[in-house]
């Protein structure tokens, strides 16, 4: 049976890591090389959330299926357009994608992490 606490707690760290990548990728001026950071991250967290998914209570499926969507979307969206522009690491690198985060899921995702550290 897969440690549930242990892999929440690698998805909301990955969830910092990929916030962080983001904010670097905007500082940076929406450069090829950070949005291949982000990448890495919300890759992880893709991979996490499956493997966690049958293990999570019933009422927070909904919020790892809705995080799972948006991953998977705007990866393919990543991956099209990384394909047609071949970018240089310094290229700017924007697509539009209207599945946005769903921040309460992660949210909720989080919740439950603190409540399991909690003993709750």
């Amino acid at each position: 049976m897969a440690d549930i606490p242990a892999l929440l707690k690698e998805i909301v760290n990955n969830f910092t890591y990929s916030k962080e990548a983001y904010r670097t990728y905007l500082d940076s001026g929406k450069q090829f090389r950070f949005a291949c950071e982000l990448k890495k991250y919300n890759a992880r967290i893709m991979e996490l959330l499956g493997s966690v998914y049958t293990g999570l209570p019933k009422d927070l499926q909904p919020d790892a299926d809705a995080l799972q969507h948006h991953y998977q979307v705007w990866t393919a969206k990543w991956e099209a357009l990384a394909s047609a522009a071949d970018p240089a690491p310094d290229d700017i690198f924007v697509f539009e994608n209207k599945v946005t985060f769903p921040r309460p899921s992660a949210q909720r995702l989080e919740a439950a992490l603190a409540e399991m550290n909690q003993g709750g």
